[in-house]
This record gives structure tokens, sequence and C-alpha cells, in this order.
């Protein structure tokens, strides 16, 4: 996997790179991180004629700061090159992914423009992490797995509970009703467990096809991440829509992270 991260020095870049390290290492591949130096920005400019001067020292000041932190990361095993280029940012980072074959862009919401416009997924941090809930407790089970991406990014979780009313004939009600409360019971289990760590908490419900609650959701929210359980012995239907949502990536355009079942 290629992963590209924009680094402009700021904490919330820094956040990117350091993510981009621990990810690469656990799945192995590259990470390319992008520094761009926008001289644009100083045609005509008023603050005299060292202000360029001035700010590409500071540009090499936040290059060196990259580079540290991956030497200090220990890149052992894996393979990172640091780019530096001059022009438009949100331009320069579309360039690189694409002559790159970039897999994954990690960027401050600053450039949140390039959810839209990459030809791979974009994850913000700090962002909002979609995590949907049926009316089982296999996401509360994963408690620690969610707890590490909120702790590695600065994220919010949102809990999007969501009931799949298709399963259900019009003579079923008892039993949709008794869904519906086992979803919310179980929204509340696990927002209850991450608020206890500190985590910010959204939620909402919704019924439908969990895949496509799942897109609407994400729209909805601004997402910038999906994790979805993997597969049981008995599949649900939140490992069905993991499937299916893993086999349309240009559907979905944001990263998904499957929940191993070893993720305790």
């Amino acid at each position: 996997m290629k992963i590209l991260v924009i680094y402009d020095g700021t904490i919330k870049s820094k956040t990117a790179l350091r993510y981009g390290l621990l990810k690469t290492k656990e799945i192995g591949g590259e990470l390319l991180v992008l520094q761009v130096f926008q001289s644009s920005l100083f045609v005509d400019y008023d603050a005299g004629p060292r202000a360029e001067e001035i700010a590409r020292a500071e540009a090499a000041r936040h290059l060196r700061d990259a580079e540290t932190l991956v030497r200090d990361a220990g890149n052992h095993g894996i393979t990172v090159r640091v780019l530096s280029v001059e022009g438009d940012p949100l331009e320069e980072a579309l360039r690189v992914a694409e002559v790159e074959h970039a897999d994954l862009i990690l960027s401050s919401p600053r450039y949140k423009a390039l959810v839209k416009k990459a030809s791979c997924p974009v994850h913000l941090m700090p962002g909002i992490i979609l995590v949907p809930v049926d009316s089982s407790d296999t996401v509360l089970a994963k408690k620690a797995t969610i707890l590490a991406e909120v702790k590695a990014t600065g994220s919010k979780v949102l809990l999007l509970g969501i009931v799949p009313t298709h399963l259900y004939s019009a003579a079923e009600k008892t039993e949709l009703e008794q869904v519906r409360k086992e979803t919310s019971a179980t929204v509340n289990k696990i927002k209850s467990a991450l608020s206890k760590e500190g985590v910010e908490v959204l939620e909402v419900t919704r019924s439908g096809y969990p895949d496509e609650e799942i897109l609407k959701a994400a729209e909805e929210y601004s997402v910038s991440l999906i994790m979805l359980p993997a597969g049981g012995k008995t599949p649900s239907e939140l490992t069905k829509a993991a499937s299916i949502l893993l086999d349309e990536p240009k559907q979905v355009r944001l990263p998904i992270q499957i929940m191993l079942q070893s993720g305790a």
C-alpha cells in the first residue's frame, strides 16, 4: 500500500504523519510525505522583500521536523520518501497522488477539498469516525480497536444505529420493534463505554439497507473513516454491508477499516 501524507508543519499534519508511519508499519508498503511551498502567495506581497525568504526558511524547518519525526519513529522495514515541491498545495497533492498511484491520502481538514477530487480515498484527521451498530454486541467487543483509532487521529465517533427493516414483513411489526429497541440499547452501551474513555460521541439511528444508510450518513456528517466489523461465523447485515462497500471503492471514496475478530 502506498500512503501519501500532506505535511505543512502544523500539529494536525504531524498527527497525519505519525498515523501514516504507524499504518505503514502495520500493513507494509511505502509512505510519501509531501510538502508544498506556495510561492504564488508572495506575488505583490506587502510584507516586505524578505517575506518569501523568511517563509522559505520556515518551510525548510518544517521539512527538517518531518524528517526528525520519521527518524524518531524508526522506519525499519518500510520505505519513506519526503518530497518538497512548489505550487498550489491542493493541485500538487492531486498531481503527486496520481503520478505515484497513491492508495490513500492522509491530510488535515485544511485540504478537505481533496476528498471529492482525489482518485483515491482521503482520510482527514482529526475528523469523524463512523461506526455502524446493529442489535448485537459485535461492535462493543471492538472498543479497544475504536479507541486506538480515536487516540491516533484525535477524532470524534459517530455511532450509526442501523435497523434493517427490509428483513421484516408487514406481519412482523413486533419483531421489528424489538430489533429497534435492542439496536438503541446497544448504541447507548457503546456510547457510554466510549464516553467514559473521554471520547466525544455522536449518535444517530437509521432504518434501511446498511450499506445505503452508511453512505448517506457519511455524506451528511462529512465522515473521515468508516470502521466495520469483519465477518464472523454468522454473517450479519453489517458484514454484508462491509463486503458491498469494499467492492465499490469509487462509490465510497472514503477509507474503510475492517475490525478483525481478534480486536478486543
